[in-house]
C-alpha cells in the first residue's frame, strides 16, 4: 500500500504542534501599570529565563562623605523568556537608534544656551 492511500495525515509526534494559528497581538491601555524609575539595570539568565533587575542608585550629595560602594535599590525584577529576548533587545536597539538621531539633530540645531540656532 502506498503513503498517498492514507485519508488522514500522520498524527504528529509530541514536539510538533497539531496546528498553527496566528493571531495579531495588541497592546492594552492600563492606567494602574506604575511607573517606575531605574538608572541601573542588572541582566542574567539561568535555565530558559532571562532575569533582569531594574534599580536606582543616588550620588552621595556631600563628597566627603563618599562611601566605599553605593548602593543599588532594586526598583523591579523582570523575568523574560529566552524565545521573548531577542524582540526585546531589538526594540530597545531600534528606540535607542532613533533617541540618538533625535538627540543629535536637536544638538546640532541648538546652540548650548537653549536658544534656537537661527538659519
Amino acid at each position: 500500500m502506498s503513503d498517498q492511500s492514507h485519508p488522514h495525515p500522520p498524527n504528529p509526534g509530541p514536539h510538533q504542534p497539531s496546528f498553527q494559528v496566528r493571531v495579531p497581538l495588541e497592546w492594552a491601555e492600563d492606567d494602574e501599570v506604575p511607573i517606575v524609575y531605574a538608572n541601573q539595570v542588572l541582566v542574567s539568565h539561568g535555565g530558559p529565563e532571562f532575569f533582569i533587575v531594574f534599580g536606582v542608585v543616588m550620588p552621595p550629595t556631600n563628597p566627603a562623605e563618599l562611601p566605599d560602594a553605593l548602593k543599588i535599590q532594586p526598583q523591579v525584577r523582570v523575568v523574560v523568556s529566552r524565545d521573548a529576548m531577542p524582540s526585546i533587545v531589538n526594540a530597545l536597539n531600534v528606540n535607542l537608534g532613533r533617541y540618538r538621531e533625535g538627540a543629535s539633530r536637536t544638538t546640532s540645531e541648538t546652540p548650548p544656551d537653549g536658544e534656537p540656532a537661527i538659519g
